[in-house]
């Protein structure tokens, strides 16, 4: 398994680094493309275990050559005599059974430790027990945030007189707001 999450500070890495490596993902670690020390810097932080990988050679394509005999003149002298790809297993069915159950039992290994990831990252609570916004719940909520800032803008305006200080100190006088109200 592995997941990259990009990080505003170390000090933000630090509790997920450490909430990865607790929950048994001993490969984790923290990473940037910029300079640490730079507060401008994104920290990653890589979570990742290979402990639990598995795999197993189980079988083999071959090409099957039919009986050259058997194809016509033509097929036999431009080498197109029908091959086709065969996959040709090389363990029983038996064996076969053997390391799907071990697989089974690394898949259930590693669910575990995502689940104590999970659990150590945030307070015993599932990931979907969080109250999570979707994209249009979060634009309509900053929208409705927008409105608000712009009417008590509008209403801090009307306290005071018609000018704002520009960037640059300069004055800039304001005809109306938005809506065209002067």
């Amino acid at each position: 398994m592995i997941l990259h999450i990009a990080t505003a500070s170390l000090t933000h890495a630090s509790p997920l680094l450490s909430a990865a490596i607790s929950a048994g993902f001993r490969e984790s670690g923290v990473q940037s493309l910029k300079n640490l020390s730079d507060p401008n810097a994104l920290p990653m932080v890589a979570v990742r275990s290979a402990g639990l990988a598995f795999e197993s050679i189980i079988g083999v394509v071959v090409d099957e050559v039919p009986n050259p005999s058997d194809a016509s003149m033509e097929d036999r002298e431009t080498d197109r005599v029908g091959r086709k790809e065969v996959v040709k297993a090389l363990v029983d069915e038996r064996y076969l059974e053997m390391l799907v159950g071990i697989a089974n039992e690394r898949f259930a290994a590693n669910t575990e430790r995502i689940k104590r990831f999970e659990e150590t990252l945030f307070g015993g609570k599932s990931i979907k027990e969080h109250d999570w916004e979707d994209k249009k719940a979060r634009q309509e909520r900053k929208r409705k945030e927008g409105l608000r800032r712009r009417e008590e803008l509008k209403v801090e305006r009307n306290g005071r007189d018609n000018s704002v200080e520009g960037i640059h100190g300069e004055k800039d006088i304001i005809i109306g707001d938005l809506e065209g109200n002067t």
